[in-house]
């Protein structure tokens, strides 16, 4: 299969070449005469900085979705994750409720899913080029953007370290002399109210420029929790009701408020500055989160069988007989078969989550965690760009942020035997310094230096079964990089690129373990943590990655690109460890990207069709693993990182953008993506992982289609309906997920496949002033989870994060 699946993706590639050869013919036979209507419908020009200057789209040799603040606008889009279904083989997804407020991002299979500071994120994350370091807080709101671009592929030179998957950039407006407020309000489903509001100011003509933009946002959640005790009258679970009726409060609902002032000063001709500054207070409640499975305790991954316990309560599911325990009756509903067992309703957006441990494990008081995934954030940057002569341009980019945060997490039943309290922190400092040189038509060169130094601090109170404790660990790095990226074309319509990229990188990890006051053991460290406190350990160590690769423009409407790319993410020491043997390092994990890709603007600009080919050599691949082999210590519990092996991942990308008549839209793309293990090891193959196993948030096929036509209406304006649809297969958010010897995957990791449908209908003034728009999200009442966190090794149990079932919202909108 994996041979015949690789014949497929050179086929792919040999197709792309013949499609570039045949459109570029077809070009020049298309070539528009000088008196062609002006207004022939045509695809809208973006210009893209991937490459450390504006070019546009379709001259840059890189796979990239680009999406303006229309596009942005037209799909209602409102945060990071939604702008996954329309990129292929991208997943953005928010993290399961034991991460926090955070962001799963992965492009091409590479990416990472745990938030802990000390493990570095797998896609590039910048804000008007400012690198955030964490998965904390990059669930980012799209707001007042100027354009979004999301590079696939290892940008180990372009945009460094971290960046191995890919990158994702936002840009927002900048203040300019031109007209451009607005406000807009929406009111939707569960109590959706959202002010919104921006615009330039002139200070000083041609000369000093402001913009402010302000959001505030409430949301209820759509995840209810309830009283179980209340619920149930005669258990023995105790009660946490305060007041009237069974309701304890929700999960998923959004409180917060941001506000952005950015300044543009252009003192002379050759001279720019930008400075902004913005501010985040985000009060939101818990990530949503459900209690799916309750039964024998097991390493995550691992398919069981045998007589289940108690027999009476056992089912069984793919020939696999699975068993109960005490806690599946707080089950409102399993996608894992008819295992539910609550009587009170047996919907998928309910739990019986209290947040609170009534009788601690260790003796304490009882405590309460906070009902809450709040984030604080704010950061100031400057960027001055001179034009030193007509060829020589200098950039420099300056900036500084913090935030710090509180979440909780528990199982979703009333006896939370995993509890969690967490308060998190961070600082960051970067510069990055570019010196842009143009040699006329011949050459384009850019070098340059990085700097950037984060400290981070995590503290918690965790509640296990058998362990309680306070953690506080301080997590300082720090990364420092030279680069240096050409094109040369030696003869005409044919560019040379190449790239090299050095990092030097360090980061230390300071351990923090305690015991909690007031416990059995008189506030003392838990024996099996006392050897960790204080204990330091970190990683550091340099690097050198390179991009080579040729550019060949058929004609002025084809264009096609080959080239090889690099990119790796840190190394560093396990942040989890429960016994100091589990304290031990890992190695970065490395990428080689080969890419054949073909971009086309045919038919006068009425269809747009890019293609790209790969095939990536993953080497030292990081996972995460619940279960750790180790001598002299239990297995469990576990959350280690560990070098899995090496690996091949194959697949193609395809979109395309369609204005076959005016006013009509047309977008697609299609993806496919192929992994296997090379290579399994040892740590790897003694936590159960094997040569069987798929990667981690691998979907073998992604699609989606966007149609929307501008219906004209004379001087009363315009009506625009739009409908957007997409799929994603199921992916394993388990390293280990497929049984060795019988070949069954593993149910209990693996997030289901859907398919999405989003409608939209604006009505637009004539005079463009006004706009009102109605939305339907997830129009097919569609059930999914955007994600799976499998927690047999430690309370076994799983628990899912469901989507948020159809939903409406009314949107109107003044421009002034």
């Amino acid at each position: 299969m994996v041979h015949s699946k690789g014949r497929v993706l050179a086929r792919v590639c040999v197709m792309a070449v013949a499609i570039g050869t045949f459109a570029a013919n077809a070009a020049r036979a298309e070539d528009a005469p000088a008196n062609k209507a002006e207004t022939s419908p045509s695809i809208a020009e973006i210009v893209v900085t991937a490459q450390f200057r504006g070019q546009k789209l379709q001259d840059v040799p890189i796979a990239i979705t680009a999406v303006n603040a229309a596009t942005i606008e037209q799909r209602g889009s409102t945060n990071l994750a939604d702008l996954a279904g329309s990129a292929p083989n991208v997943t953005l997804r928010p993290a399961a409720a034991s991460f926090g407020p955070a962001v799963v991002a992965y492009i091409r299979g590479v990416g990472q899913r745990d938030t802990n500071f000390g493990l570095e994120p797998g896609v590039g994350l910048y804000i008007d080029d400012v690198y955030l370091p964490t998965m904390h807080g990059s669930l980012l709101n799209l707001v007042d953007l100027d354009r979004v671009e999301i590079l696939r592929g290892p940008q180990g030179t372009l945009a460094g370290q971290n960046s191995i998957g890919g990158s994702i950039k936002l840009y927002s407006k900048k203040p300019d002399g031109t007209p451009d407020a607005y406000l807009s309000s929406t009111y939707g489903s569960y109590n959706r109210v959202e002010l919104r509001g921006g615009s330039n100011f002139t200070i000083v003509p041609d000369t000093l420029y402001m913009r402010l933009t302000a959001a505030a946002v409430h949301k209820d959640g759509y995840v209810t929790r309830y009283d179980y005790a209340c619920t149930h009258p005669g258990s023995t679970v105790p009660s946490m009701v305060t007041g009237t009726g069974c309701k304890l409060g929700t999960e998923g609902g959004k409180d917060y408020v941001a506000a952005r002032a950015a300044v543009r000063w252009t003192p002379a001709p050759f001279l720019t500055a930008d400075i902004a500054a913005d501010v985040t207070r985000d009060n939101s409640e818990p990530t949503p989160s459900t209690l799916l499975y309750v039964g024998r305790a097991a390493n995550p991954g691992t398919m069981l069988t045998g007589v289940a316990t108690p027999a009476s309560a056992a089912y069984t599911l793919n020939g696999n007989v699975y068993g109960t325990a005490t806690g599946s009756q707080f089950i409102s509903y399993s996608p894992f078969g008819a295992f539910a067992q609550d009587t009170f309703s047996k919907s998928p957006y309910i739990n019986y989550e209290n947040y609170a441990d009534t009788a601690p494990r260790d003796g304490s008081a009882p405590w309460q965690a906070p009902l809450k995934a709040a984030l604080n954030t704010w950061g100031i940057s400057g960027t001055v760009n001179a034009t030193l002569t007509d060829n020589l341009k200098l950039t420099s980019i300056t900036a500084y942020r913090e935030f710090d945060g509180t979440y909780s997490t528990g199982d979703g039943s009333p006896l939370n035997p995993s509890l969690q309290a967490n308060t998190i922190y961070n600082k960051q400092f970067s510069e990055e310094l570019r010196l842009s040189a143009k040699f006329g038509d011949l050459a384009n060169l850019t070098v340059g230096g990085y700097y950037f130094h984060k400290r981070s601090r995590y503290q918690a109170r965790i509640e296990l079964t058998t362990l309680s404790f306070l953690e506080d660990d301080s997590i300082p790095a720090t990364n420092k990089a030279l680069f240096a990226n050409a094109d040369i074309s030696p003869i005409r319509n044919l560019t040379v690129i190449g790239g090299l990229r050095y990092t030097d990188q360090s980061k230390t990890f300071v351990y923090g373990r305690f015991g909690v006051p007031g416990s059995s053991t008189g506030g003392a460290v838990p024996p099996s943590l006392a050897a960790l406190n204080g204990l330091v350990g970190g990683y550091s160590g340099s690097r050198l990655d390179y991009r080579a690769g040729l550019q060949y423009r058929f004609s002025d409407e084809v264009m096609g690109y080959a080239q090889v790319s690099t990119g790796f993410r840190g190394g560093g020491i396990n942040p989890r460890p429960f016994f100091p043997a589990q304290a031990l390092p890992y190695n970065p994990e490395k990428l080689k990207a080969y890419e054949v890709g073909l971009k086309n603007d045919l038919f006068d600009r009425k269809l747009r069709l890019n293609l790209s080919g790969f095939v990536n050599k993953y080497t030292d691949i990081l996972v995460t693993v619940a279960s750790c082999p180790l001598p002299g210590v239990p297995a469990a519990p576990c959350s280690m990182p560990i070098n899995a092996g090496n690996a091949t991942i194959k697949g193609f990308e395809a979109e395309a953008q369609l204005h076959p008549v005016a006013g009509l839209s047309i977008e697609g793309s299609l993806a496919y993506l192929n992994f296997k293990y090379d290579s399994v090891s040892a740590a790897a193959a003694s936590s159960g992982i094997g040569p069987e196993d798929k990667g981690q948030y691998i979907s073998p096929w992604q699609w989606n289609v966007g149609i929307q036509y501008d219906l004209a209406l004379g001087s009363i304006g315009s009506l625009t309906p739009r409908i957007d649809v997409s799929h994603i297969d199921s992916f394993n958010r388990n390293a280990n997920n497929v049984d060795a010897a019988t070949g069954g995957k593993d149910i209990f990791g693996e997030v289901q496949g859907y398919t999405l449908v989003n409608a939209r209908l604006t009505f637009r003034s004539g005079d463009k002033d006004w706009e009102v728009a109605f939305e339907v999200r997830n129009l097919t009442n569609k059930l999914y989870y955007t994600d799976i966190f499998d927690n047999r090794g430690s309370t076994n149990s799983v628990q899912g994060t469901p989507a948020e079932p159809r939903t409406w919202a009314v949107s109107l909108k003044r421009r002034f």
